[in-house]
């Protein structure tokens, strides 16, 4: 298991532990990379929260405007939203609002990583450096950022066919930036941000 998914692994255990979950932008439940870790959450009231009502979430809304009250969630997630948001400062407020005190959010969001957003659907704003990710969370009484790889594993999301492929480049890249302490620089293809209100 890569270095990144420990630190996933580890924070969704302790979202986990929470009575009520908020899943931002998920689609269906248990999609981006959580379907693993369904069973953690088999206690657990999780909800979702997506722009799009044809995935059925439990709420049909915004980000940049959670349609909860302050103070009520216990946790959040919110897995590859935040590079598609046009004003990721307000939806970072908006989380820390509905949020309780000690309240607990895991986010996810890429730094070097090709353009995807869906015409008609969603744009593709922003790249957020780790600097940009402590300033756009500041308000948290504590902030935890791991890196998803280096340099190698950046580049790799690049290839031709990469998706196709990834069983084969992810395992190399992973060996690369741990041999040449890549991670150790400031390139890699996104961040892991685990948030206590």
């Amino acid at each position: 298991m890569y270095d990144h998914e420990i630190f996933l692994e580890e924070k969704l255990k302790e979202i986990a532990k929470e009575s009520r979950v908020l899943d931002i932008g998920s689609g269906n439940p248990f999609q981006k990379r959580l379907a693993k870790y369904k069973n953690l959450f088999a206690n657990v009231r999780y909800e979702t929260l997506d722009s799009a009502s044809q995935y059925n979430p439990t709420y049909v809304g915004d980000v940049h405007n959670l349609p909860l009250p302050d103070g009520s969630l216990p946790a959040v997630i919110c897995l590859s939203v935040f590079e598609h948001l046009y004003d990721p400062q307000k939806a970072s407020d908006e989380i820390y609002r509905a949020l309780k005190q000690g309240g607990k959010a895991l986010i996810y969001t890429h730094f070097i990583y090709p353009y995807h957003g869906r015409k008609g659907v969603y744009g593709d704003f922003f790249r957020f450096t780790e600097e940009g990710l402590r300033h756009l969370f500041r308000k948290f009484s504590k902030i935890e950022i791991k890196k998803q790889g280096g340099y190698f594993r950046a580049m790799g999301f690049f290839l031709p066919f990469q998706a196709k492929f990834r069983f084969i480049w992810e395992p190399i890249t992973y060996l690369l930036d741990k041999l040449l302490k890549t991670e150790n620089r400031m390139t890699t293809a996104g961040y892991y941000i685990y948030l206590i209100k």
